[in-house]
């Protein structure tokens, strides 16, 4: 994701400062056209350092996980809440005027999960910071670094076998990373979206059994798949979760299956922030998903 944004922002004409673990990895993808700092999001001290010598106008915040490592300290609490607190708490102290900041479609007080509930606290904690906000919840980014691609392609050329929780009914409205990555960086600027949260959603709406049909298809791979009850994968991830870190599938992504992954379900939330912020319609499912896969599969990666 953090690439697709920093590409958009540099096209904007940008002056672009990126706080990363790890610098040589900027310095492959981004050059010289953005400048790097290493920052350790644990500690105010490494972030005060860096926004004390680049005074940004704005912070972009990208930082997340799917699953968690805990024998590396890496929870969803850590990363999700921790890291914004310290970040934002910094950012006030400083001076900083606006922060853009990525969640996740299905964030809610109520959510059963972990992962989505750490993303609401990190959003209400920014939302009462102080800082003029914008909050981006997408539904899944389709693009060619889609995690969902690579464990389906390399799970199914050892074994043409997956399982689909509760039968693979369960919903999404995909969205293309270059839609949201030109949102992220149109709201840099763009007064209109400021204090507000936006879902981004595509064109579609599809379920993870038609999802997963149409990966397949564009791969050219038959694979059976079986429909298992989502508590039977649930307590499968959680004992998947004590031998491999990290796990093919979690525990808390069966609890992240609560309702539906589309857009327009929740009132705190613009349910069209795709046209909303960009003023055009969402790439189209179709056209998104075969580009990602196409340029997936065209890095030697089947």
């Amino acid at each position: 994701m953090g690439r697709y944004v920093v590409k958009k922002l540099l096209e904007e004409g940008f002056a672009v400062h990126l706080g990363v673990r790890n610098e040589e990895k900027a310095r492959r993808l981004f050059g010289d056209n953005v400048t790097i700092h290493r920052v350790d999001l644990s500690s105010r001290e490494s972030i005060r350092e860096v926004l004390k010598e680049v005074k940004p106008s704005c912070i972009v915040h990208l930082v997340g996980i799917l699953y968690e490592e805990k024998g590396k300290g890496i929870t969803f609490e850590e990363v999700h809440y921790r890291y914004s607190v310290n970040l934002y708490d910094v950012a006030v102290e400083l001076g900083v005027r606006k922060a853009v900041h990525m969640s996740a479609l299905g964030t809610h007080d109520d959510a059963p999960s972990r992962y989505h509930r750490t993303k609401r606290m990190a959003e209400k904690h920014l939302i009462g910071s102080g800082i003029t906000y914008v909050i981006f919840r997408p539904s899944i980014i389709l693009g060619p670094e889609q995690r969902l691609f690579a464990d389906m392609d390399r799970i199914t050329k050892v074994l043409p076998v997956v399982a689909l929780p509760g039968g693979g009914d369960y919903a999404f409205q995909p969205v293309d990373v270059r839609d949201v990555a030109e949102c992220f960086a149109k709201a840099v600027r763009k007064r209109k979206t400021e204090n507000r949260i936006l879902e981004l959603c595509g064109t579609k709406r599809v379920t993870f059994k038609v999802l997963l049909r149409d990966i397949f298809s564009i791969m050219g791979r038959k694979v059976l798949m079986v429909p298992l009850p989502k508590r039977v994968m649930y307590y499968a991830g959680r004992l998947l979760e004590t031998i491999l870190e990290p796990p093919p599938f979690s525990s808390d992504q069966m609890l992240m299956m609560w309702r539906d992954n589309v857009c327009g379900l929740d009132r705190d939330a613009t349910p069209d922030g795709v046209r909303e912020v960009l003023g055009r319609e969402p790439v189209p499912y179709e056209e998104s998903l075969r580009w990602s896969l196409e340029t997936y599969l065209s890095k030697g990666s089947s």
